[in-house]
């Protein structure tokens, strides 16, 4: 016969919220969200102004995350690219294929989260500096993935026969 132990009071969940950073106004160093006053430049801080700031900081420091992941897989797409030209390693063809459209998917994301962001943040204007730079590889690999790579089969099989 199986018993349960009975169930203590109710439990609670105990959230400590660590504070977010964000650069002083006054003075561009960087503090937390839950500072009344600059430890730099003792400048008085607003507490709903800081935790804008803060929300700010947080998602420019996400963007930058996200674009880092961008970055990596338009990377991979063109190894994999660069791979399915050797004339025996076909198969890994489809590895471009399916990079190209994860590096796809992550470009409208970027942009769908992280596009319409206003801030003057450095890590935030790399990222978008990045995203740039993965449409502009992704628009790149169109020609060279689904042109180039099928006539170079093509001639390789010709040439074969």
């Amino acid at each position: 016969m199986l018993q349960s132990s009975p169930i203590p009071g109710p439990r609670r969940k105990i959230v400590i919220a660590s504070p977010r950073t964000f650069r002083c106004l006054n003075c561009n160093e960087m503090i937390n969200d839950s500072m009344t006053q600059c430890r730099y430049c003792s400048a008085t801080i607003d507490p709903v102004a800081a935790q804008l700031v803060a929300e700010r900081q947080e998602k420019a420091k996400q963007a930058y995350s996200d674009a880092s992941y961008l970055r990596t897989a338009v990377i991979a797409m063109f190894v994999f690219l660069g791979i399915s030209f050797i004339p025996f390693v076909k198969v890994l063809g489809w590895g471009f294929v399916i990079t190209f459209f994860v590096v796809l998917v992550l470009l409208v994301r970027w942009m769908m989260k992280c596009g319409r962001l206003v801030t003057n943040d450095a890590d935030y204007l790399r990222a978008r500096r990045s995203w740039r730079l993965s449409l502009v590889l992704w628009i790149v690999a169109i020609p060279i993935g689904f042109i180039i790579r099928p006539l170079v089969y093509l001639a390789f099989e010709l040439a074969t026969r």
